[in-house]
């Protein structure tokens, strides 16, 4: 087949091309079509402008259109929606983005789940920061984040079936045959956080299931979530949810219709 030469085309051009789209054509459905991703766009009073349907989908929307000029605090428990407006701050501020950053956030059905979320500054023509660009994404077990160390996910694999023992790091590194340097070097790497830090969030999440679905007393819990006692889950909840045990209990019980017995 014979093709005619093509004129080179300059950043004016392809400029040309893209504003002559229609809106939603490029971000929006590329990761409307990618599993378990969400896009959104806020502007600097941390106020939806856009998003992919995925996301309007995963806040509980019909469409993207409602989801415009509300902010997470429309969308999830103040202790939470005060940490992500906070990460936006810091963004907008610093017109510095947020790499991969791992966090429990809730879920439509009020559990927890793992996500990496991603915040990067947006500018106007003048070169100022006028709001953020995010992706999140939830971590699976099949993750491609572990296919450059899949040492990483026998890592998380091993945790996840021991954390309610008493772990050691020298333990969780010679499981995947790696030593302790290595172990903590990748997890920065990947999840920028310390193996440590990734096993007492692994133990919070469970400590949140347990809190929501049954009425044990925190010392019990505590004991069946690898914590040495209830003040050191109080002390978990205290710096990675700003909220006590107990308040986030009565939260989801009072979402449920009605407070369990403490």
């Amino acid at each position: 087949m014979f093709f005619e030469p093509q004129s080179p085309i300059d950043e004016r051009g392809a400029t040309s091309f893209l504003e002559a789209l229609q809106p939603g054509q490029l971000f929006e459905q590329l990761f409307g079509a990618l599993p378990d991703v969400y896009y959104f766009v806020k502007d600097r009073n941390s106020r939806f402008m856009g998003g992919s349907p995925s996301f309007a989908e995963q806040m509980g929307e019909a469409s993207v259109a409602d989801l415009l000029g509300k902010t997470d605090h429309d969308y999830s428990p103040e202790f939470l929606a005060d940490a992500f407006i906070e990460d936006d701050r810091k963004v907008i501020q610093s017109a510095t983005a947020l790499l991969n950053k791992i966090e429990l956030v809730p879920t439509a059905d009020g559990s927890l789940d793992w996500l990496c979320t991603t915040k990067i500054p947006l500018f106007d023509r003048a070169d100022a920061v006028v709001g953020l660009a995010g992706v999140a994404r939830i971590i699976r077990d099949s993750d491609a984040v572990y296919s450059e160390h899949p040492e990483m996910q026998q890592i998380v694999s091993y945790i996840k079936a021991h954390y309610r023992n008493k772990l050691t790091m020298p333990a969780v590194a010679s499981a995947a045959g790696i030593s302790v340097s290595s172990q903590e070097r990748l997890f920065k790497k990947t999840f920028g956080i310390t193996p440590l830090m990734y096993l007492r969030r692994t133990r919070l999440h469970a400590a949140c299931r347990d809190l929501r679905e049954s009425a044990l007393p925190l010392s019990q819990i505590a004991e069946n979530c690898g914590f040495n006692d209830a003040s050191s889950l109080s002390r978990a909840f205290r710096q990675e949810l700003k909220i006590t045990p107990l308040k986030y209990r009565q939260r989801f019980n009072a979402a449920a219709g009605g407070a369990a017995d403490l």
